[in-house]
């Protein structure tokens, strides 16, 4: 590189990228497995009768994570119907309308399940669970790569090796053809 300015080379400048992104990953990694984080579960959202995440599946939580109950709709309340024996989750069992909030942190792991009363003949029910690790399942559509896509992977490397190769042989070892004169 020519430019003043330029001090880093491209392997620099990737491996430090590359380093970068590695740190960040780990770090956001971990922060994900610490608990003590949030969630949010909408109540009624669109009008509908259920709570989001956890009518359809499970909310998945770590021990410490405060989950924060946001109304979307009116009439609305939380009744906690089954929990860990240890916890002492209390619910929010009056009604309340849109814009209300009401945080619990959850910290015995278990299951909670609860729902909201006026609606739970309506199936407006959902669980909570608290767990030492979240699961995260394997992605189903990962492409793969068919073995003629490898093998001419590997040809072309094999091939910009051996141009390379030649080509330093031939600037190092040749290309000096000038005879000396014998005077």
């Amino acid at each position: 590189m020519t430019d003043g300015n330029a001090d880093m080379s491209r392997r620099a400048f990737l491996t430090a990228a590359a380093g970068s992104a590695a740190v960040a990953g780990a770090t956001g990694a971990a922060a994900g497995q610490e608990g003590g984080g949030s969630e949010q579960v909408l109540v009624g959202p669109d009008g509908s009768l259920v709570f989001t995440p956890g009518t359809d599946e499970p909310l998945e939580i770590l021990p410490g994570t405060t989950v924060e109950f946001v109304w979307e709709s009116d009439n609305h309340n939380i009744v906690v119907e089954n929990q860990p024996e240890d916890a002492n989750w209390e619910g929010s069992e009056s009604l309340e309308n849109t814009g209300f909030t009401y945080e619990y942190t959850f910290e015995t792991l278990g299951t909670y399940e609860y729902y909201c009363e006026p609606h739970q003949v309506s199936g407006m029910e959902a669980t909570i669970d608290v767990v030492e690790e979240i699961s995260t399942p394997e992605p189903a559509n990962v492409p793969q790569v068919p073995d003629s896509a490898k093998t001419l992977g590997v040809a072309t490397t094999f091939a910009m090796v051996a141009t390379l190769g030649l080509a330093f042989f031939f600037m190092k070892y040749g290309g000096n053809y000038e005879l000396e004169d014998d005077e």
